[in-house]
């Protein structure tokens, strides 16, 4: 997920306005407002200050590393890979752009199909 994404879900998550996190972060609103609409890259220093005001990581706020603190970046499936099909590449997008709590939606929705895979084809080949 992009960085202005990234912000914005943080901050809506937070429960904070532009203007409430711009007070915390020690910016102007128009910074944090330029910052979410991908019209500003973040300096370092405004990297810092967003991290520290919305107690998460740099490398979290650059999409480099997931909830738990395990870096992403090498893990990434290649999109352009013949590895996978077009409609395996498009949920892979889609997941990648979802908020963390659809992630997590998502991921338990897939457990509950994959625990219970006998079920699930039951189902379906009496319909």
């Amino acid at each position: 997920m992009e960085f202005n994404r990234i912000l914005k879900d943080l901050r809506l998550e937070s429960g904070y306005t532009q203007m409430q996190l711009a007070h915390k972060a020690n910016l102007a609103v128009s910074c944090i407002a330029m910052l979410e609409t991908n019209k500003r890259e973040p300096t370092a220093q405004t990297l810092i200050s967003l991290s520290d005001a919305l107690n998460v990581s740099v490398d979290y706020l650059l999409g480099l590393e997931d909830d738990f603190g395990a870096r992403t970046a090498s893990t990434h499936l290649p999109l352009n890979s013949n590895e996978y099909s077009s409609e395996e590449q498009e949920i892979i997008e889609k997941y990648r752009s979802l908020p963390k709590q659809l992630k997590k939606l998502v991921q338990d929705q897939l457990n509950v199909f994959t625990d219970n895979e006998e079920i699930t084809l039951k189902s379906t080949k009496k319909n």
